[in-house]
């Protein structure tokens, strides 16, 4: 097997990495883009029914991801095991792992929606919400969670194929899910092309429509074949120990994700604490902020995939010169990507029609947040990176010190008890997520995910009986 050199990369990466890099990573971030753009819009549409319901479904939003985590999870993992298994040359099992991985979605689909829609009441009422905020948070949640199966089978599939290197395919099909969705829901809110008008309620409907359509999409995809390889219905009955090493992936994929979420939720509780113009304000901001983010998200894909395959290969060497190229490409997108959004942000959150209070606050937060864009980048790349390797452990654990020891302390302490409120609060939020990059950073540096890389590599690439 290759070994890597030392972690300072000294012999430069390989020729023609960096283009590898942006190959995999633009897609990918366009379809992060798009699908920040479905809550984007709905909350745009909702902004014009009143400061109350922008609230109630700022809220729900922030609630129902919760349930929604599981399935990105699975998704990580299907990427990993595709990637790993390709980069082998085992197509039977990037196969297999593929079709697995849609089968445990599609499962936890079904069982986490219906949790959700079950609770969405008592979730709306211990966030704080009351009157038209909680009626129309509560309506907005539980029809959003009926897409949970579609919502999974899109995203363990999507994953599958990024893992062999094809980020555009699940762009695409995103693209059409999502357009697809945008309209119908504008036309359901508003009441448009001959649709009823049905508010809160026609955004959430567009969901439903706009998810099942990009499963629909990418199932076929995986059907009809994809670099060689083609799933048939044999691939989906359960495969238990694919489906153990699968879960032993996820799961701290699905803890880290799940606890960054019920961080964001406490965040969100201490938010709506401070009133409706604060939480409307942060809501505008929070959506702005969330569309740059999605520039990471793509090199994060793009980390996962690439130092997958090279684990898959063996060669180690590639495994950190594309982690290296990766974490380089994403900060300089990030850092130009945090100059734009403070040039453009009176225009930004003009976009919302807020009330002047609303407005100058929501302004503020988006420039607190531009100075997040650098070490989120950092942050996600580094833990795609590991994941791809095969150590989904170590971004949860760094994910529950970030929680816990930075996140909770500092938006209690800057936003409630120094009294500086919402601005406080995304103080706290920019020094966590500085943390929390710092960290990562760190542990990749130690280089001690080589010494797991194989060991994973040897049980998950083994052939199938």
């Amino acid at each position: 097997m290759k070994q890597a050199g030392n972690s300072d990369n000294a012999a430069g990466p390989e020729p023609g990495l960096h283009r590898s890099v942006a190959r995999l990573a633009w897609p990918a971030s366009i379809e992060f883009l798009i699908m920040t753009s479905i809550i984007f819009a709905d909350i745009l549409f909702v902004s014009r029914l009143g400061t109350e319901v922008l609230a109630g479904v700022g809220i729900s939003v922030t609630v129902f991801r919760v349930f929604y985590e599981p399935f990105h999870s699975v998704a990580v993992a299907s990427t990993t095991v595709v990637a790993q298994a390709y980069g082998a040359r085992n197509k039977q099992l990037a196969c297999r792992g593929a079709a697995q991985s849609v089968l445990l979605a599609l499962i936890l689909g079904f069982i986490s929606g219906g949790i959700g829609m079950l609770v969405a009441s008592h979730a709306m009422a211990f966030m704080g919400a009351d009157g038209l905020v909680r009626q129309s948070g509560m309506m907005y949640m539980q029809i959003s969670l009926l897409a949970s199966p579609f919502y999974a089978v899109a995203m363990a599939g999507g994953g599958a194929l990024k893992g062999i290197g094809d980020t555009r395919t699940p762009m695409l099909y995103t693209l059409i899910g999502s357009v697809f969705k945008i309209v119908l829901s504008a036309g359901l809110v508003f009441g448009k092309w001959g649709l009823p008008a049905l508010g809160v309620k026609g955004a959430a409907i567009g969901s439903v429509f706009g998810y099942g359509l990009s499963a629909a999409l990418i199932t076929w995809k995986l059907s009809r074949g994809f670099d060689g390889m083609r799933i048939g219905i044999r691939s989906f009955l359960p495969d238990l120990a694919l489906l153990y090493r699968i879960l032993r992936l996820a799961w701290p994929v699905a803890a880290e994700r799940t606890v960054m979420r019920l961080g964001f939720v406490f965040y969100m509780w201490v938010v709506s604490a401070l009133g409706t113009v604060v939480l409307a304000a942060n809501q505008i901001a929070l959506r702005l902020e969330s569309v740059s983010i999605t520039v990471g998200f793509g090199f994060t894909i793009a980390a996962t995939a690439l130092v997958g395959q090279a684990v898959g290969r063996r060669d180690l060497k590639s495994a950190e010169d594309s982690a290296w190229a990766t974490m380089r490409l994403s900060v300089g997108v990030a850092a130009v990507m945090t100059v734009v959004l403070i040039l453009i942000r009176h225009w930004a959150v003009d976009m919302f029609r807020p009330e002047a209070d609303v407005r100058e606050l929501a302004v503020t937060c988006l420039v607190i947040g531009a100075f997040e864009l650098p070490a989120l980048a950092a942050l996600f790349t580094f833990a795609g990176a590991l994941r791809g390797a095969g150590d989904t452990r170590s971004p949860m654990i760094v994910a529950l010190v970030g929680t816990f020891l930075f996140r909770l302390p500092l938006v209690y302490l800057l936003g409630v008890h120094f009294g500086l409120g919402l601005k406080g609060i995304w103080y706290g939020t920019l020094i966590d997520w500085i943390g929390r990059a710092v960290l990562m950073y760190l542990i990749f540096r130690t280089g001690k995910w080589k010494e797991k890389a194989f060991v994973e590599d040897e049980e998950i690439a083994k052939p199938l009986k």
